[in-house]
């Protein structure tokens, strides 16, 4: 028997613990009562025990048999309740130390346990190496100390051992897939690909199917989109009508031609039609090209074929729809609903999907009475879902049409009907109705929601953003501050806290050492998004280093040319001496957004006449 989950050891109870003991080795039928080589009570005919070091007696192929003494029994029980104390590295340690002394692999495999949950690799890689001494034909033990070294960064052979594996392996196939797994735990995914590359090359499988698709999804994952394709290629050669391999032809080539790779998708489906995966993958891509009419075409033939696949009847209303197609989009729709209704009539609760399809055919209905401006209609069409999975976010999406109607406490009372279940729906209602509050002007009564969810659920990051946003439009920086950095606690990745922080600081000119620290760390974890480099543009400025202002600002408007971003461009330009450019960006700004409070406020203060 394998030893207990580490999760099932977590709940024991310490009183629990020697009879997990007992269960690491199970019981057989000798004279003394041995737990399958663990002595508890030596017959009266035995000697006395001999040292602890002599009570080990090793039988080749099979688990060593150990006295269980009382240092061994104290020293399980030790490590046992150290896990589930949380002090997992010493418990680690302790039974690392126990499986050297016995030679159980049991113990090793245990103690690799603890080390990862620990988070120590250098632990898990010993304990997997031990387990493997012990038990040196076990092909878990082998790939997992493979696996933990390669991501230890300890490489050095392991090609080799690699190779040797996938060509003495009766299943091919399997070795090849137990070497991807090995190869994906290392953080340099192009040398994982170089190891791979070189470890089938030198084998006897180089030239199968599944060596052909592994070399393709390796160079895929460290970016050599070229490698890629003409690994997919080669295995589309060796088995002609795989579509696993045709879809990779596909996708890997999309990113080196997209033109070609749509020709080679239509060339196999034209000879496989079956290829469902295939043409749906191509039907998706040429609707990203906003291709509208080739995916639709796709679709029906597809349909024509296989008539009773129903998901591709709501895969053309997805199409038309995103294809402003709303009417033809809507009978679809109409049509979905009407079998999907049918099939979770005639079929007993729970053993049909029909309930999820219809929540996804109600709730494009709805976007589509959206759009048509019949938003009776779309709430209506939103009532009507009732899968558990689905009710709650269909529940506030009727609240927020409700308060685009202007009827914010109808919209209101819907969200406090709704009935969450569990903190994420707690914590998306509270949201749901500070943002209908904001939007209608009543902030209090906004700040007052989310202070009350935020006691309800006290590690939501996002509670505390919003109140944090709150808080800063009334210019109470003190809270605001306090909340975002409880926020940073929270979640150190949180990047629109840093700059949220750091941007309220070089906005109004104070600490801005500290704003360009935060701002910094911000535009360290998301380096493409436009509103930080809004925010590292500003900080800039206030610093007086207009050039690098001007080139943050820049490229933060040409990603997004929003009204803010132009008044900060704006103004900047406008104290260079550049005023025609200015001028330019201000007008920009004042047509997508003619009230915008930023842009107003700068172009009324420099005196700037539009």
């Amino acid at each position: 028997m394998k030893s207990l989950s580490l999760s099932l050891f977590k709940v024991f109870a310490a009183s629990h613990v020697i009879a997990a003991v007992c269960l690491l080795w199970p019981v057989t039928q000798a004279q003394s009562g041995p737990l399958n080589g663990l002595t508890q009570n030596a017959p009266p005919q035995v000697k006395p025990l001999a040292p602890e070091s002599e009570v080990i007696r090793l039988r080749a192929g099979e688990l060593p048999e150990v006295t269980l003494t009382s240092s061994v029994l104290f020293r399980i029980l030790a490590s046992e309740i150290s896990s589930q104390r949380g002090y997992f590295v010493p418990a680690g340690t302790t039974m690392l130390e126990l499986a050297r002394e016995t030679s159980d692999p049991r113990l090793a495999r245990r103690a690799l346990e603890f080390y990862l949950a620990g988070g120590n690799l250098p632990g898990a890689l010993e304990s997997s190496r031990v387990w493997l001494r012990a038990s040196p034909d076990d092909v878990e033990a082998i790939s997992t100390e493979m696996a933990l070294a390669a991501a230890a960064g300890q490489t050095s052979g392991l090609a080799t051992a690699l190779r040797k594996r996938i060509d003495s392996a009766t299943d091919k196939t399997a070795a090849i897939g137990q070497a991807i797994g090995v190869l994906s735990r290392m953080p340099d995914k192009r040398a994982a690909f170089d190891i791979l590359d070189r470890a089938i090359n030198e084998s006897k499988s180089r030239n199968l199917l599944a060596a052909h698709m592994a070399l393709a999804d390796m160079a895929q994952a460290a970016g050599d989109s070229k490698r890629a394709l003409a690994e997919a290629r080669e295995a589309l050669a060796v088995a002609p009508k795989s579509e696993d391999a045709a879809m990779r032809v596909f996708e890997y080539g999309l990113a080196v031609d997209p033109d070609q790779a749509i020709k080679d998708a239509r060339s196999f489906s034209a000879l496989h039609p079956e290829a469902r995966r295939l043409r749906l993958l191509l039907a998706g891509q040429l609707a990203d090209r906003r291709d509208f009419d080739a995916a639709m075409a796709e679709l029906t033939a597809m349909a024509k074929r296989s008539p009773e696949d129903f998901d591709l009847m709501f895969m053309q209303a997805q199409v038309a729809y995103r294809a402003k197609q709303l009417d033809q989009a809507r009978g679809l729709l109409e049509q979905f609903v009407s079998v999907q209704s049918q099939r979770q009539r005639a079929a007993a609760a729970g053993a049909t999907d029909a309930p999820a399809a219809l929540a996804d055919a109600y709730m494009l209905l709805a976007r589509v009475a959206e759009d048509q401006g019949r938003l009776d209609d779309a709430v209506s069409v939103l009532a009507r879902i009732e899968e558990p999975s689905a009710r709650y976010a269909a529940r506030l999406r009727q609240a927020v049409l409700r308060a685009r109607q202007g009827r914010v406490d109808e919209s209101l009372a819907m969200i406090d009907s709704a009935n969450p279940q569990e903190d994420e729906e707690i914590t998306l209602g509270a949201l749901t109705a500070a943002q209908v509050l904001r939007d209608a002007g009543r902030l209090d009564e906004a700040i007052v929601r989310l202070k009350a969810a935020d006691k309800e659920v006290p590690d939501s990051a996002e509670i505390k953003y919003e109140l944090a946003m709150l808080y800063e439009r009334q210019n109470k920086m003190t809270e605001a501050e306090k909340l975002l950095r409880e926020v940073i606690e929270l979640d150190p990745g949180h990047a629109h806290s840093y700059n949220a922080l750091g941007y309220a600081m070089a906005d109004r000119n104070q600490r801005l050492q500290e704003a360009l620290k935060l701002i910094t760390r911000a535009l360290e974890i998301s380096p493409d998004d436009p509103f930080i480099m809004d925010s590292m543009g500003w900080v800039k400025f206030r610093l007086g280093d207009n050039a690098a202002a001007v080139d943050y600002l820049q490229r933060a408007y040409s990603k997004r040319p929003e009204a803010d971003i132009a008044a900060h461009l704006g103004e900047v330009l406008w104290k260079q001496g550049q005023r025609d450019e200015a001028r330019k960006i201000f007008n920009e700004g004042v047509t997508r957004e003619p009230r915008n409070p930023t842009l107003l406020e700068t172009t009324k203060r420099l005196g700037v006449n539009l």
